[in-house]
């Protein structure tokens, strides 16, 4: 469940984003991630990552040993969020012992220089770009555009023969534990909201990203080499207690859902939307709440030639009626 709507959201999203690094740290498909390392161009590599909010992803492939040498853009249309970035990329460095160094347009980070890049995602795929990426990343973030319409350009920001990593993909299903009678109809509800939601004037969202991106990198011809589930998985220790700052992830969820649903009273009376809350809320604060979001990963290749819009576009008027 990744889709936000930041003008509504009434929590801190640059602390929500590293509430969710662990959640992260656990779920990212490890079999996926092999076929990256396999992938990985030697030496020093320009990788680009867009949507890269605060800079976590980064952090975690250095200390994961995926990235050590070369360019890492962060791309975001959070003018303040890249700035959060900066500075917790800072202080992460620090506490994990590297040396880093800020620059005009980011920092440097032992051998890897980072540069934050503000530019919402469609506009800079309108541009020219005479540098094109080794590696492209996307975590989080394709379940909240429409992929049809943008894969084509995001596949040509790459060199032919370069490699994608797609993860964290949304897949139309989150359990939320113990059973409430409401549970149904409040998901229902935010998977409509989502499937309808627009943002920079466009299409904005797609509760089905995870299973339909496997037609929708085919019909490109940069087919996934690996696929694999990558779930949020979230609950208490036997102390009652959630680990790192995942209660405040959680919280933040129920927030996102709270703010999607706010004015969808014909999915879900408000009286049954504010009890689903409030047990949910009371749940959390006990350490019962359970939460799990079943979502996919995927890592492959640009293949020689460059993707054509219409070759992915074809499949766009009929996504509605892809299999659910």
């Amino acid at each position: 469940m990744t889709c936000f709507d930041e003008a509504s959201m009434t929590f801190d999203y640059a602390r929500y984003l590293a509430a969710k690094t662990t959640v992260d740290d656990r779920a990212l498909n490890r079999h996926v991630l092999a076929e990256l390392r396999r992938l990985m161009p030697a030496g020093a590599p320009r990788v680009l990552e867009v949507g890269a909010g605060l800079g976590t992803m980064v952090a975690r492939l250095m200390d994961w040993g995926v990235v050590g040498a070369g360019e890492y853009i962060l791309l975001d249309a959070d003018r303040q969020l890249l700035d959060c970035s900066r500075r917790w990329l800072c202080n992460w460095a620090a506490a994990r012992g590297e040396r880093s160094d800020l620059l005009p347009d980011g920092l440097q980070v032992g051998d890897l220089r980072v540069r934050l890049v503000h530019a919402e995602l469609g506009r800079y795929l309108e541009a020219d770009h005479r540098a094109l990426a080794d590696v492209l990343i996307a975590n989080a973030v394709l379940d909240l555009v429409d992929v049809p319409a943008v894969l084509p350009g995001l596949l040509r920001l790459l060199v032919p023969g370069g490699v994608y990593w797609f993860t964290i993909n949304y897949d139309g299903e989150s359990i939320f534990a113990p059973i409430h009678a409401h549970d149904d109809q409040v998901m229902h509800a935010y998977h409509r909201d989502m499937d309808e939601r627009f943002r920079y004037g466009r299409p904005a969202g797609d509760s089905r990203t995870g299973r339909r991106l496997f037609h929708y990198l085919r019909a490109v011809g940069a087919s996934a080499l690996a696929a694999g589930s990558s779930d949020w998985v979230v609950s208490a220790g036997p102390d009652g207690n959630y680990p790192g700052d995942e209660a405040y992830f959680l919280r933040s969820i129920l927030s996102t859902i709270q703010s999607a649903l706010r004015s969808r009273r014909d999915q879900v009376e408000p009286a049954d939307l504010a009890d689903w809350l409030a047990v949910r809320g009371r749940q959390l604060d006990s350490g019962e709440l359970v939460y799990i979001a079943h979502q996919l990963d995927f890592v492959g290749v640009r293949p020689a030639s460059a993707p054509q819009v219409q070759a992915a576009t074809a499949g766009s008027a009929g996504r509605r009626r892809l299999p659910c």
